[in-house]
């Protein structure tokens, strides 16, 4: 089981809540990447404009990058790639 702040005991495991989301904010220039769909607690400017949350545990669970247009490698929001590596087969499976 898993516990939450405010929300009691969490059944579900948690393999079955992991999500991983990007948006992406046109009109506030920003980006943020939900890594898993958990309360954050917690939230420290890493860097300029660079934001990561945290959860009750102290872990990493969001990244939020700010004034996109303005960095010095601007993200241009037309060309983005999805890049993954398929899981390894475990022997025996």
């Amino acid at each position: 089981m898993i516990r939450g702040i405010g929300c009691g005991t969490i059944t579900q495991p948690f393999y079955e809540r992991q999500v991983m989301k990007l948006q992406i904010d046109e009109e506030a220039d920003a980006l943020h990447l939900q890594l898993v769909d958990v309360p954050v607690v917690e939230s420290e400017e890493v860097a300029p404009g660079v934001i990561v949350d945290y959860d009750d545990a102290d872990q990493v669970v969001g990244i939020e990058v700010l004034h996109l247009s303005k960095r010095p490698h601007p993200v241009n929001l037309m060309d983005f790639q999805f890049l993954t590596n398929p899981r390894r087969a475990v022997a025996g499976k």
